[in-house]
């Protein structure tokens, strides 16, 4: 739970110095190749000064200084966010939040913003959003407020809930006219106790002084209630002041389609001593209709070079979709481009290194201009694009953006009665180091929580949940995990509407009618090959470090061992691995291999016997009734899966395993076929007496295989998998 702008400025200062390094680097490399040719002469000439180039022609070695210092005129990495508002209907809000949670995990924004209905219409479901995205998703959220209709005292119950629930971020604005009229008049007033924005960013100070970062609205061609043309843009300059004058952090601005116009803008805002971050808003053009309409409502221009891209596809919404996000994207890199002078460095009166994307709760676009833009890592491969999955080609590098079909999206956006369209890949991810192997919390009271156990890695929203009312969260080791604070398991922890939809959805997802075992360990498999989306235990897709295994793990799962959970062992990866890094720059990350799998009573103890050959792993297996199988341990003992080494630091054992903490895991994991796949059938029909079957008499099995310098620095090597796809090939 941070302020947007601190993270704004942490972000400037760790690319400042990187630039700096980097620099440094380039000037030592030239030297040391200036002596080492130096070197290379003969003795005699090796003290001769070097005859002056001609100005006209430079020579090798100034071309050669110039090609290094264009190489390192790079723009520097760049932030975004994502706006969404309340859908109106439960399914579209339960919809909406695991799309957040989603592009939250796989995209990595700096902040989300929720939206505000007129005179707080949406309070509900506003707070709803925010607070799981703040809570569940780990992401930081902006909160729009007006204060259009309300009382100071309102504005003052909102602000505390908001508080409550870790939000720390507030965009301030006026608020949408009076309803029939597209615009404010010159001088009208909200009709709240807040007459402008201005004055809402005051009574926050007022308030909570800074415990609020706080956003405020810019306008590059004016506000639409303003004189026109120039006069008006001048108005908009003072008003904007006045709200940064009164406490406002940064601003995001309208969103526009002619740079120029927002280049001009930002010059204009430094101009008259507006130096706060300013985040230009990017819209995606969704269709030619749309645009034209969105446009004139809120008084846009748009180039004609804009226009004549998009109307010769005017009629095919993909196309106009396809054109417009290569537009925004050569958009951004302009932008990011303009912010640096002739000579690399950062202009600072024009410096813009961040975006908002306003999403209107669609995945495809956004994803679309960020995968253009090279911030999105996508491993693997998928077929061509169709209804479900998409390919999109930069620099002959294959960039899947879409993978699977698209549920609910006109429950999302509100939107009915046109042709769903598949959904952003559940691959994409972006290229961003992680803090740790997993997403951190944005609360406030989890700050400095920097340990968890493995087994809830692919449901985190129920491990946040169960451990929501802890006094304390662990921090550089893992604590006593007999702490009541475990609690009871309840219907509410287990998120069913967030995870796998309705029972038609679940159905779709697990089976209409599994007859034999073989059938469930399809399904299994179909997850790990990403064809099924999620299944009970895993709200998440694959995890990147598993699409190195990922024929292995689907070809385990069709052998009757159903994995939940695994990971391999890592010897020393840097910590800037696309699949295993995490933490700090400068680190080795290690881990050790883990297999968390049901498996059928025979099979458990053929693995008994396994690890007994095998000195260096361990086995803890518990089934539905409470019977336990430990192998190859002694009593009690919590045991490092993932620790790094890093530069100044002590050495961090994010991960971990706890047996007694595993048994607490492996009741909710039952539970799991019961409440969320048993029930999908009629009491006492084959299906219902197979997954009953399932749950009463398989085990829950975690391995751990100690040897983790076996894997290598890359992961290539995973014995663990190998002895259990042995055990799957055998006598079932």
């Amino acid at each position: 739970m941070v302020r947007i702008i601190d993270k704004i400025h942490a972000r400037r200062k760790e690319l400042r110095f990187e630039r700096e390094r980097a620099l440094a680097a380039a000037a030592q490399l030239r030297q040391q190749s200036e002596a080492a040719a130096k070197a290379a002469l003969p003795s005699h000439l090796r003290n001769r000064p070097r005859r002056p180039a001609p100005a006209s022609s430079p020579n090798a070695d100034d071309a050669a200084a110039n090609g290094e210092q264009e190489s390192l005129a790079i723009q520097p990495g760049f932030y975004y966010s994502l706006e969404f508002f309340p859908p109106k209907t439960e399914p579209g809000l339960d919809n909406l939040l695991a799309r957040i949670d989603r592009m939250s995990r796989r995209l990595d924004p700096l902040f989300v913003s929720v939206t505000w209905g007129a005179n707080g219409s949406t309070l509900p479901r506003t707070l709803a959003v925010a607070s799981h995205a703040q809570r569940f998703a780990c992401v930081d959220v902006l909160l729009h407020l007006s204060c259009t209709g309300l009382t100071k005292e309102r504005i003052g119950q909102v602000l505390g809930m908001a508080r409550s629930a870790g939000i720390r971020n507030i965009l301030a604005l006026r608020g949408d006219p009076p309803a029939g009229r597209r615009a404010w008049r010159d001088g009208e007033v909200s009709g709240g106790e807040c007459d402008r924005a201005v004055d809402l960013v005051r009574l926050i100070r007022q308030l909570h002084g800074d415990h609020f970062g706080i956003g405020v609205a810019g306008h590059p061609e004016g506000h639409p209630s303003s004189a026109k043309g120039e006069e008006g843009r001048a108005t908009e300059l003072i008003h904007l002041k006045e709200k940064i004058d009164a406490g406002a952090d940064f601003i995001i601005t309208q969103f526009f389609y002619d740079v120029d116009v927002f280049l001009d803008y930002v010059k204009r805002c430094r101009a008259c001593g507006i130096t706060c971050p300013i985040i230009p808003g990017i819209m995606p053009v969704q269709s030619y209709s749309s645009l034209v309409k969105m446009t004139q409502f809120c008084g846009i221009s748009v180039p004609r070079s804009v226009i004549e891209r998009l109307e010769t596809v005017r009629h095919d919404d993909e196309a106009v979709k396809k054109i417009g996000c290569e537009i925004a994207a050569e958009m951004c890199r302009r932008i990011l481009a303009s912010s640096q002078s002739g000579d690399g460095d950062i202009d600072e009166s024009l410096h813009v290194d961040g975006f908002h994307f306003y999403t209107l709760n669609l995945e495809r676009s956004t994803t679309r201009i960020l995968a253009d833009m090279g911030v999105l890592d996508i491993p693997g491969d998928s077929s061509s694009y169709g209804s479900g999955s998409m390919r999109e080609k930069q620099a002959g590098k294959n960039k899947i953006v879409d993978f699977v079909p698209e549920a609910a999206n006109d429950a999302v956006t509100g939107r009915e009665g046109r042709e769903r369209q598949g959904s952003i890949s559940e691959r994409a991810r972006s290229t961003g180091r992680r803090v740790l192997p997993w997403k951190p919390s944005a609360m406030e009271n989890r700050s400095r929580e920097d340990v968890r156990p493995i087994n809830w890695s692919n449901r985190p929203k129920s491990y946040v949940m169960r451990t929501d009312d802890w006094d304390e969260y662990p921090n550089g080791r893992w604590g006593d995990s007999t702490s009541p604070a475990f609690g009871e398991l309840s219907e509410l922890s287990h998120f069913y509407s967030f995870s796998l939809g309705s029972d038609d959805d679940r159905r779709a997802m697990l089976g209409n009618c599994p007859l034999e075992e073989s059938d469930v360990f399809e399904v299994f498999a179909r997850y790990v090959e990403g064809t099924v989306p999620h299944i009970p235990w895993c709200e998440t897709p694959l995890h990147p470090e598993s699409f190195l295994v990922q024929s292995q793990l689907a070809r385990l799962n069709r052998y009757g061992l159903l994995t939940v959970n695994s990971q391999p062992p890592v010897d020393g990866a840097s910590s800037d691995h696309p699949a295993f890094g995490w933490g700090g720059k400068g680190g080795m990350v290690y881990q050790k291999a883990y297999v968390e799998c049901f498996v059928s009573p025979d099979k458990a103890n053929r693995l008994t016997r396994m690890v007994t050959d095998h000195p260096n792993m361990n086995l803890y297996a518990v089934n539905y009734s409470g019977q336990e199988l430990r192998v190859g341990v002694g009593e009690g003992g919590v045991t490092a899966l993932t620790w790094g080494v890093f530069p100044n630091r002590e050495i961090l054992q994010p991960t971990i395993f706890d047996p007694d903490t595993f048994l607490v895991w492996a009741e909710e994991a039952f539970s799991l076929w019961s409440s969320m796949w048993l029930n999908l059938y009629d009491f006492e029909s084959d299906s219902y007496e197979l997954i009953e079957k399932i749950r009463d008499t398989y085990y829950l099995v975690a391995i751990i295989d100690n040897d983790f310098a076996s894997g290598g620095k890359d992961g290539s090597t995973f014995r663990l998998l190998d002895v259990l796809l042995e055990i799957g090939r055998g006598p079932s």
